[in-house]
C-alpha cells in the first residue's frame, strides 16, 4: 500500500498544533505511541483532506481509497484509546445486564401486583 503513497504524500501534507508531516508517517508514529493520538484532531485532518481532494481534481481514486483505510485505522486508534476498559469480572460475577435484566422483571412483577391489590381494595375486596 505504501509504494502508490510516495507520489501523492510528496504533495499532501498534514498540518496540526502537534504534527506537520504525511499521513502515512503520523500513522506510524501513532502505533509506536511516540504521537499521543488523544492529542490529534482527526477532524482537522480530514478536512485537510478534502480540501486538497476539491483542490486537485485528479487526485488518484486509489490514493482516495488507501486515505479511507489510513484514517479509519486512526479512529479505531484514538476511540480504543479514548473510550474506557471494560472492567475484568471473575467467572462467578453476574454480567452487569443481566442484573438489570433481573432487576425490570422484578420490577414488573412489583407493579402488576400492585396493580392486582388495588383493583381488588377498590372492589372492596379485603381479602388477598
Amino acid at each position: 500500500m505504501a509504494g502508490s503513497w510516495i507520489h501523492e504524500t510528496d504533495n499532501y501534507k498534514i498540518e496540526t498544533e502537534l504534527y506537520s508531516g504525511p499521513l502515512d508517517l503520523l500513522l506510524d508514529l501513532i502505533q509506536k505511541s511516540e504521537l499521543d493520538i488523544t492529542k490529534i484532531a482527526l477532524a482537522q485532518v480530514t478536512d485537510q483532506f478534502l480540501i486538497y481532494v476539491r483542490e486537485n481534481e485528479h487526485t488518484d481514486p486509489d490514493y482516495i481509497s488507501e486515505f479511507m483505510v489510513i484514517a479509519s485505522k486512526l479512529v479505531q486508534i484514538k476511540s480504543e484509546a479514548m473510550l474506557p476498559k471494560s472492567p475484568i469480572r471473575a467467572p462467578e460475577e453476574e454480567d452487569l445486564g443481566e442484573a438489570l435484566a433481573r432487576q425490570l422483571r422484578i420490577y414488573r412483577e412489583i407493579k402488576n401486583t400492585t396493580t392486582w391489590l388495588n383493583s381488588r381494595l377498590n372492589q372492596n375486596l379485603r381479602c388477598h
